[in-house]
């Protein structure tokens, strides 16, 4: 999970007030909180299909869809066929997006 955000989408760690809990910050904008459990209390793919989805906007698209998908996320089928939804380790669900609005 670490690698996925330090290293693919080159978010920053942030100190954490919690042991079991990873603060990661998106281009000084906003800060993404996972939280590490028991595998008994981990939510399944399907439940996260059913939770908020979260935007990821970038100057970028294509080199940071790149580094996903060779990264090996899961693609989400979604009727909106213009952006890129994929699942995170964890099963968070994000869409990738252009910063000026655009494709």
């Amino acid at each position: 999970m670490r690698s996925f955000y330090l290293d693919v989408l080159h978010c920053t760690m942030v100190p954490s007030p919690a042991p079991d809990l990873d603060l990661f910050l998106f281009s000084d904008t906003f800060v993404l909180g996972v939280f590490f459990c028991e595998q008994a209390d981990v939510l399944s793919e399907a439940d996260h299909l059913k939770g908020a989805w979260l935007e990821i906007k970038t100057k970028e698209v294509q080199e940071v869809k790149r580094r996903l998908v060779e990264f090996g996320v899961k693609e989400v089928e979604y009727a909106d066929k213009s952006r890129f939804y994929f699942q995170a380790p964890g099963g968070q669900v994000f869409r990738l997006a252009a910063e000026d609005g655009g494709i």
